[in-house]
């Protein structure tokens, strides 16, 4: 996948029709041929991509079991992945054995499924009922991608800023975000929505403090009367914007993540190889311990 210590993916900044799973798979499909065209090694979909975001009820109909005959519905992306030789992160509603949904995204590459991320971080407030419909999951992982060390945060996820904390503390070197985030707020002399402007000062944050690139993939389009805010972007370990989607529009972006700045930001600045893990466990329990 690495080519002269870099990587190339494509930020696929779609449209979900929602509770429409063959159709989100054939669009999937398209996007995935296109960024492949262009040189793409991975192609990143944002928050529940494959079923849309206010699924409510639905979620019961749009479950699947991705380790059973279930997940053959999927077969169409695992071939396309297989035969250009490319990885995909999309966004579907996981069921488990026991019957459990979870707000999910998963990793398949070169025609095999290596990763799947369960959302931790459940919003139910304001517009958001996701604790209704789904578990969370319990764990931030970081998988291997060719050499290259990858955490994937859905949405929430990432206001929470333990969770980059615990992804760069367990070697990610890349943090990619989805979501599904609408798009609330707009404020006299500022050319975006203040939602967007809130999460490209998290995803800077997040990015220059961890030495990461920070890589987040939002979706476009309305649902029930609410419209998603797109802005798909890519941060690097400086805090810096590379590339940007424009907001409202679906679309794709190809970047270049460059290995060599990144080792380079993490030498001069070793923030995350000084941090102290024991201490920062030790004053965690004295917490726990206190609202015992």
């Amino acid at each position: 996948m690495k080519k002269n210590n870099s990587l190339r993916i494509c930020l696929a900044q779609t449209n979900p029709k929602v509770g429409d799973l063959n159709k989100n798979i054939e669009n999937h499909i398209e996007v995935i041929g296109r960024a492949n065209k262009k040189g793409a090694n991975l192609v990143i979909f944002p928050e529940l991509s494959l079923t849309g975001y206010f699924l409510k009820d639905s979620v019961y109909d749009m479950g699947i079991n991705i380790y059973t005959d279930e997940s053959e519905v999927l077969s169409g992306i695992y071939k396309i992945s297989k035969d250009m030789d490319i990885s995909v992160i999309a966004g579907f509603v996981e069921k488990d054995q026991d019957f459990n949904f979870y707000n999910s995204s998963c990793c398949i590459s070169k025609g095999r499924l290596i990763n799947v991320h369960r959302k931790v971080y459940l919003p139910t407030y304001g517009m958001f009922e996701e604790l209704r419909y789904f578990k969370p999951g319990n764990t931030f992982g970081v998988f291997d991608l060719d050499g290259v060390k990858v955490s994937v945060l859905t949405c929430e996820d990432a206001w929470h800023l333990s969770s980059s904390y615990i992804a760069v503390n367990k070697g990610a070197h890349i943090i990619i975000i989805n979501s599904a985030s609408p798009a609330r707020g707009i404020t006299a002399g500022l050319n975006k929505f203040n939602s967007m402007n809130m999460w490209e000062e998290l995803l800077s944050v997040i990015a220059f403090y961890y030495k990461s690139y920070v890589i987040y993939v939002n979706r476009v389009g309305f649902e029930d009367g609410i419209g998603f805010s797109g802005g798909s972007c890519v941060f690097n370990p400086l805090g810096e914007t590379e590339t940007r989607l424009d907001y409202l529009e679906e679309g794709e972006i190809s970047a270049e993540i460059n290995l060599d700045l990144l080792n380079n930001e993490r030498f001069k600045t070793p923030l995350i190889r000084d941090e102290n893990l024991n201490l920062t466990m030790k004053e965690i329990e004295n917490i726990l311990n206190k609202k015992l």
